[in-house]
């Protein structure tokens, strides 16, 4: 009956918000928003300005009319080519996308690796890096998507901006929900998509970049022409960006920094973030599942489940089509035995407790024995028991 029908609880994409719906929706109004006019030139200084928030930087962003993903390369393109050497810090399956990356474009990669679930120890990042001279850059993902592991970032730039290597970071599952503070950390690039907790539709890529950065990006040819940083650096000035921006996705994207600019900003985002990702916890806790990592090491956007028992994709799509909430699975080696609960973006403590309800549900139609309500109760009581949620 409702075939339309569905609640995200998703690691991404996320729910969009009416209020970055209509927002997009301006874009098309009759005429069309033309993309070389002064108005879009003015929304487009706007949004970048506005931007510059949620990377905690003075530092310019650029927008790029892509997926997270495209930024991530970009950021490789446009410092190292096949004779250079770089480190990667790997601990789940969007590490291993990094090195993917590299390996297309030629690069030497020294991966520092640890088992999936586990974090990066910046003294390994040290040894590397002492040991390999020439090594041009250091790339690190914040919020491993794959295992809800938060790498130690601030700690890692500590290591990192003691040489003249850059420290390029994977922010796409952390913008927004983790924090986050790239001059006061001294992290020279920083890469996001915009459809988790951005709050936006996928097809929309930020990256911004310290002086650092750019003194080596000036020094290298960059064999992309799309995402060649120096014409992105040009154009923006003017309120450009040197190729068909997606008019829709900036306005969306100016709508969502200033909702979280209306909800109190930075700081009120990571403390309500936090708050759902323990509430979630909480709740896994009471029926009896066993949570993939750490607390100490928790991201405050996703909380993977443990979920070996019986087929979790199967599972999955049992809640998908009977229950209309959609929830992640496993990734790489932990395809079918994980489920990854999203709590990012445009999601509040009802959502929660919403997704356990249909949880419970379906565990129980599965034999599963949990008591009805428990993982609801736990995430309920949290909430009641921690004010500054």
């Amino acid at each position: 009956m409702f075939s339309e029908k569905m609640d995200l609880r998703l690691p991404g994409p996320v729910q969009v918000p009416r209020e970055i719906q209509r927002a997009m929706l301006r874009s098309f109004d009759h005429p069309m928003m033309d993309y070389r006019n002064e108005e879009f030139q003015e929304i487009l200084k706007e949004t970048t300005d506005a931007a510059k928030m949620i990377f905690q930087t003075q530092n310019p962003v650029y927008v790029l009319t892509s997926s997270g993903a495209s930024a991530l390369e970009t950021s490789m393109v446009n410092l190292v080519g096949p004779s250079d050497t770089i480190i990667i810090c790997s601990v789940g399956y969007f590490g291993e996308y990094l090195t993917e990356i590299a390996e297309h474009i030629g690069v030497k990669v020294i991966k520092i690796e640890t088992e999936w679930g586990k974090i990066v120890n910046p003294e390994d990042v040290r040894k590397a890096l002492k040991n390999n001279s020439e090594v041009k850059a250091v790339f690190a993902t914040h919020c491993e998507t794959s295992t809800g592991a938060i790498n130690p970032i601030k700690e890692i730039a500590n290591v990192v901006k003691e040489t003249e290597a850059v420290f390029v970071v994977d922010a796409v599952s952390s913008i927004v929900g983790t924090p986050l503070y790239m001059d006061e950390w001294g992290i020279d690039i920083v890469a996001t998509g915009g459809q988790k907790a951005l709050m936006l539709p996928p097809g929309i890529a930020l990256i911004t970049l310290s002086e650092k950065a750019w003194t080596a990006v000036e020094k290298h040819k960059c064999p992309s022409y799309y995402f060649d940083l120096k014409k992105y650096k040009k154009w923006l000035p003017i309120g450009h960006t040197p190729y068909t921006p997606n008019i829709a996705l900036v306005n969306g994207l100016l709508e969502a920094c200033r909702m979280i600019e209306r909800s109190g900003g930075m700081e009120a985002e990571y403390k309500r973030h936090a708050c759902l990702k323990e509430m979630t916890r909480a709740g896994v806790r009471a029926l009896g599942l066993k949570l993939f990592v750490e607390d100490s090491i928790a991201s405050p956007t996703l909380t993977s489940v443990v979920f070996d028992f019986m087929d979790a994709d199967q599972f999955r799509k049992k809640m998908r089509e009977d229950l209309h909430v959609a929830i992640g699975g496993g990734l790489g080696q932990l395809k079918g035995k994980l489920l990854r609960l999203g709590h990012m973006g445009y999601t509040d403590a009802s959502d929660i407790l919403k997704m356990f309800a249909s949880l419970e549900l379906n565990l129980v139609r599965h034999g599963v024995n949990v008591q009805l309500g428990a993982g609801v109760s736990a995430a309920q009581k949290y909430w009641l028991e921690n004010p500054w949620c």
